[in-house]
């Protein structure tokens, strides 16, 4: 959008969006920042993973 706006190449759109850091800067409008789901750690069940039936083994008896 900023592209169109104002004319800019993907160069001042990025001089615009990246700290003097050089890391981009969060998603905000008005304080509110965007929720960052890289943040959100991933869970994974594994003390439950070997009971969990696997559906392709037929049950041979």
């Amino acid at each position: 959008m900023l592209m169109v706006r104002h004319h800019w190449s993907w160069k001042d759109v990025r001089r615009w969006l990246v700290t003097p850091t050089g890391r981009w800067r969060p998603i905000a409008a008005d304080g509110i920042e965007l929720f960052n789901m890289a943040s959100t750690p991933v869970t994974r069940y594994r003390w439950r993973g070997s009971r969990i039936p696997n559906p392709w083994i037929l049950n041979r008896v």
